[in-house]
């Protein structure tokens, strides 16, 4: 998954789920053979094309109409969104060159589609986002980098367990590390279709390294020690790139295995009856906790956002304190709810305590020398303020139009 305003994801190359060895056409024919003396076995689809081409799964699509139903959906919520920011953008050339790796600063656009906006479920209770969010992307690159795990690893799924399982399984994991998220407080947004495609990779793991025999030879070309490797990567990098909802990898991961475990074998009626209310205990037992989880400060805090972003400074101040008493020492949180208040123009001594609290941790950090550079601006200061903005220029990684804007910005901002 894939955090906004934070963006970024990487998902596996799916050419290498597989072993380059085709199965023999004997076994095929002996897992048909078991197949129809077990008809309700595991539901193994056992069909010869599979092990043709294990790396081109595009050509196998038409005989997968829930990952091709899967991939045309994300595509065109993709080309919808493009039309949306492009109409919008003021260069739309730079735009579309910037897309490539980020659609930062069009989340607008993307909550209107549907994106997973925490708060507008916490407190508009939009809990059908949880649902619509797999299918937006934050990139070309995240699109695609998704798109291909899903070609690959649904190709398989598909395969082992049929079209309504397979979707049952997309959907249900895709939930389920969206809630993860919501619960988490990852980030203001959420989007991508990773949760739903670590969920499909958990499960076939499950499958081929504990599934009954109609199934562990139709899984046969798939390599389990690389399909392991390839979940703990994903799981790696979500902990060391900046921008990966890892909650929601985690969350629809341990569904996914949760839900192969109960589709490898014919177990007895009662074992599927308990699995299925453990399922909706796991999903009802997430939303639950999602639904407010106040002990977190990264909850207050965006809901302090939204409150200052709607005129509500009470509120914004209320739920900004709350963050604060649950996180004195996080310096992000001080810059963040710092600048909140200089752009609102109040609490103007606060603001100024807390990021001179954080500058003392950081004094080189550019945006924390910007704030307080803009908190005095606000406060009619401009002679003080402009050596800060000018430092915070000068230390910036890049340009950043919006620290550059307060210098010439500054003289007129006093409230």
């Amino acid at each position: 998954m894939y955090r906004l305003a934070e963006i970024g994801h990487s998902a596996p190359r799916p050419a290498s789920l597989v072993q380059q060895v085709p199965a023999p056409q004997e076994k095929l024919r002996d897992v048909r053979g078991l197949a129809r003396s077990s008809a309700r076995f595991s539901a193994v689809r056992a069909e010869p094309d599979a092990s043709d081409d294990l790396d081109a799964w595009w050509r196998r699509l038409p005989q997968r109409p829930v990952t091709a139903s899967l991939l045309a959906l994300c595509v065109l919520a993709y080309a919808a969104t493009m039309v949306a920011v492009l109409v919008s953008a003021p260069d739309p050339w730079a735009t579309a060159t910037r897309s490539l790796w980020s659609l930062e600063g069009n989340e607008e656009i993307l909550i209107r589609l549907g994106a997973l906006d925490l708060t507008r479920v916490w407190v508009d209770g939009e809990w059908w986002r949880v649902v619509t969010s797999g299918l937006l992307h934050g990139s070309l690159i995240h699109l695609v980098l998704n798109m291909m795990a899903l070609g690959s690893i649904g190709d398989w799924v598909e395969h082992a367990w049929g079209s309504w399982r397979s979707a049952m399984l997309f959907v249900l994991t895709s939930v389920a590390g969206c809630l993860a998220s919501l619960l988490w407080c990852e980030s203001r947004m959420v989007v991508g279709a990773s949760a739903g495609v670590l969920g499909q990779a958990g499960a076939l793991w499950v499958a081929r390294q504990f599934g009954g025999p109609p199934l562990q030879a139709a899984l046969a070309p798939v390599s389990v020690l690389s399909l392991g490797i390839l979940i703990l990567l994903c799981l790696f990098l979500g902990t060391v790139i900046p921008g990966i909802a890892q909650a929601g990898h985690v969350g629809g991961l341990g569904m996914g295995l949760v839900l192969g475990a109960l589709m490898i074998r014919r177990w007895p009626r009662w074992v599927h009856i308990f699995g299925g209310l453990v399922v909706a205990a796991m999903l009802l037992g997430l939303a639950a906790l999602a639904r407010a989880p106040a002990w977190d400060p990264q909850y207050h805090a965006l809901l302090g956002f939204r409150a200052g972003s709607e005129g509500d400074t009470t509120t914004a101040t209320r739920h900004f304190l709350n963050a604060l008493e649950r996180d004195p020492d996080n310096t992000a949180l001080q810059n963040a709810i710092a600048y909140q208040f200089a752009l609102d123009g109040i609490e103007l001594d606060q603001a100024e305590a807390l990021i001179r609290r954080a500058l003392s941790l950081e004094p080189t950090n550019a945006n924390y020398l910007d704030t307080l550079g803009w908190i005095l601006c606000r406060r009619g200061e401009p002679d003080l303020a402009k050596p800060l903005l000018y430092a915070a220029v000068f230390l910036a990684d890049e340009s950043v139009p919006e620290i550059e804007s307060h210098v010439g910005l500054c003289a007129s901002s006093a409230i």
